[in-house]
């Protein structure tokens, strides 16, 4: 019954995007990459923008000549499935694309589905890239993982610094997270974080995946009276409502999801009590510093996705141009090959020019991409810049 749903998927994905990217490449030979991405549930803009953000960058790469190899050209196929964001979906995502679909090269959003895969990824000799924002799938342990995006411990620190400068009164504050292996990973960074910065942590609280009724969590948020409201992992559509519900209850402090990466799905829940909101994986498309392909791009992707692109899908896009840079440079399409060039190279990134790995000093090794965080606030329905925090890139 699961390969069944699974066929469907794989064949539902594509075809959605099919018209916006056309036909697969002209080139000696095709390199399969496996997507596994929530398709459905609260993180669904993020695995829908995942497959159409990969399905970009590879479009683009055969546009240009495709990935040139020991005289051969190569070009990518972008593969989703959903994973439910769940440990066991993803599980059964990564044994599909490994064992059917051939993949040697994946990638994972959402820590629990990560972790489940990343036990095959590395014992198979598979190059993964996940946007795991724990530390545990990381380090010397893991040498065919690599990071795509931010995580806590690129953006919680960049958060702190700009609400405690805008909020010099701040003492106190309560986080919320989802009770799954991404939430518990994301707290026990974050709390100690805060606490570090002199404010007082009230609460600690987790919440399950596909709630519906926020009303007892607000109540209980906003009877402590916290300075600060911290929805760190909670996804878009639920940040909304929780945001939604203490705003009926009078709250009145700083509001923050530092998980916070888009506008439709938050305003759509929360309407205008997320004003106010500040977000830690959101990005502004109508600025004077944004460049005429990212207008386009999130242009395009905004009328399939129904949102504008946030930190999670560009971290698909980006993969694309690390692998095609890595390969190159390795002049082989072999994955511990690939792997072994990573960490020197330097790749173009939506964001922006060129960047390349870092993160040794946190994780132990070079795994994590030097990316800008960007600190933004939600303004009469808008994304509104207010700082950008650019990591030095050695």
């Amino acid at each position: 019954m699961y390969l069944s749903k699974t066929r469907l998927l794989a064949a539902v994905v594509p075809a959605l995007a099919a018209s916006v990217f056309g036909s697969a490449a002209r080139a000696d030979e095709t390199i399969k990459i496996g997507l596994s991405v929530p398709l459905s549930g609260s993180g669904v803009v993020w695995g829908k923008g995942a497959d159409w953000m990969c399905k970009k960058a590879a479009q683009e790469v055969k546009d240009t000549g495709g990935v040139k190899v020991k005289g051969k050209v190569y070009n990518f196929q972008c593969i989703s499935y959903d994973n439910k964001y769940t440990a066991a979906e993803g599980t059964k995502v990564a044994q599909t694309l490994l064992n059917r679909d051939g993949v040697r090269f994946m990638a994972a959003t959402g820590t629990a589905p990560a972790l489940a895969a990343q036990s095959l990824t590395e014992r198979q000799g598979v190059l993964f890239f996940t946007e795991s924002w724990g530390k545990s799938s990381k380090g010397p342990k893991f040498p065919m993982t690599f990071s795509l995006i931010n995580s806590p411990f690129e953006i919680v620190p960049a958060m702190i610094q700009y609400v405690r400068t805008a909020h010099p009164e701040v003492k106190t504050i309560a986080l919320l997270n989802a009770n799954d292996a991404t939430g518990r990973e994301v707290e026990a960074i974050s709390r100690p974080m805060w606490e570090k910065a002199g404010v007082k942590v009230l609460s600690s609280d987790f919440y399950e995946r596909g709630t519906t009724e926020f009303q007892p969590i607000a109540a209980r948020l906003a009877s402590l009276k916290p300075d600060i409201i911290d929805l760190s992992s909670v996804p878009p559509a639920d940040a909304g409502q929780v945001f939604k519900e203490l705003d009926v209850r009078g709250f009145k402090g700083v509001k923050v999801t530092d998980n916070g990466s888009g506008i439709d799905g938050i305003v759509a829940t929360g309407g205008p009590a997320v004003n106010g909101v500040y977000m830690g994986a959101a990005v502004a498309f109508d600025g004077p510093s944004v460049t005429d392909h990212q207008r386009k791009t999130n242009s395009e992707a905004h009328a399939y996705l129904g949102e504008s692109l946030s930190s999670p899908p560009i971290g698909y896009y980006d993969v694309i141009y690390m692998l095609k840079t890595a390969m190159e440079k390795a002049q082989s399409v072999d994955p511990k090959d690939v792997a072994a060039v990573l960490p020197s190279i330097r790749f173009k990134t939506f964001y922006g020019g060129e960047t390349g790995f870092g993160g040794k000093d946190i994780y132990g090794s070079n795994q994590q991409p030097i990316l800008p965080v960007y600190i933004t606030q939600i303004e009469d329905g808008k994304i509104v810049d207010r700082a950008r925090i650019d990591p030095r890139k050695d």
